[in-house]
């Protein structure tokens, strides 16, 4: 009998530990871990995210592209930053829409996401920039964008809020916030917020007419606008919005396979798929 109660003490043991594994790298993808363990999971997952997820085209024209086109219209040619771009579905979705014109920088913390994200839009690598970065020092000036998105990402952020803030100063007064809420919440406790607290979170960071949609069994789309009102940006080049990471100027310019500081001589790589790598630089 002891014999027994010692092997179902054992597996009872092992089960609550492969349950914790699950919980802590899959269900809240090493989010309680700190940042590297999040951003080595998803560098570890990138070959097969796209097939996981499985986006369905028509469905990222219709709730996504599509409510973006009509909130800017007529504007149609944006600069357009994409916050935690991933594999680049948001950045991929503006670039199949009919009437969009303008350009889009995708910023990731995970190289391999950004890999894929490269391959997935290489036919429109004129139009759209990558950049390896932290979402918490967002390498561009003040008033930079028309529009700014983050989906399903502030929830995996060691700093949300710091995040939210940083999306909001680089979006130019009057520009188009897209974030999205969680809410799914059993799982991730502490790293969530209501709806009232959300809300309270985009108006402390200046966001006006925030509204609500119903989008995901996990998710709602959150739109706002930045306080105040200014002229659209336009679809200009990224070197003119990018600033250096070492003396936060705007003297970033391509230079053969790499970036340069006009004017702290700075030299960014550029990988050979394109990607902007300011995240080591960063540190």
């Amino acid at each position: 009998m002891t014999d027994v109660l010692g092997l179902l003490a054992l597996a009872l043991a092992a089960a609550g530990l492969i349950a914790l594994g699950w919980w802590l790298l899959v269900a809240t993808e090493g989010v309680y871990l700190g940042r590297r363990v999040v951003v080595a999971l998803y560098d570890l997952f990138a070959p097969r995210y796209d097939c996981v997820k499985n986006y369905y085209r028509e469905y990222e024209q219709m709730y996504l592209a599509d409510p973006i086109m009509r909130a800017i219209a007529p504007h149609r040619s944006p600069l357009v930053l994409d916050v935690a771009t991933g594999t680049g579905r948001l950045p991929l979705a503006l670039m199949r829409h009919p009437d969009f014109q303008g350009r889009v920088i995708g910023l990731d913390l995970s190289r391999q996401m950004l890999k894929f994200a490269a391959r997935n839009l290489s036919v429109y690598d004129e139009r759209v920039t990558f950049i390896w970065g932290p979402a918490e020092r967002l390498p561009f000036d003040d008033d930079a964008f028309d529009v700014v998105t983050c989906l399903e990402a502030l929830e995996f952020m060691t700093r949300p809020e710091v995040v939210l803030r940083e999306c909001v100063r680089v979006l130019r007064p009057g520009g188009l916030l897209l974030v999205t809420q969680r809410i799914n919440t059993r799982l991730m406790p502490g790293k969530t917020w209501t709806s009232g607290q959300f809300q309270a979170l985009l108006e402390a960071c200046g966001v006006v007419d925030g509204r609500v949609q119903i989008w995901q069994v996990d998710y709602r789309k959150v739109w706002g606008r930045k306080a105040g009102d200014a002229p659209a940006v336009g679809a200009r080049p990224p070197a003119e919005v990018i600033r250096c990471p070492g003396c936060a100027g705007r003297g970033l310019r391509p230079d053969g396979k790499r970036w340069r500081c006009d004017g702290c001589g700075m030299l960014v790589p550029v990988g050979s798929d394109g990607v902007l790598e300011l995240a080591p630089l960063c540190d």
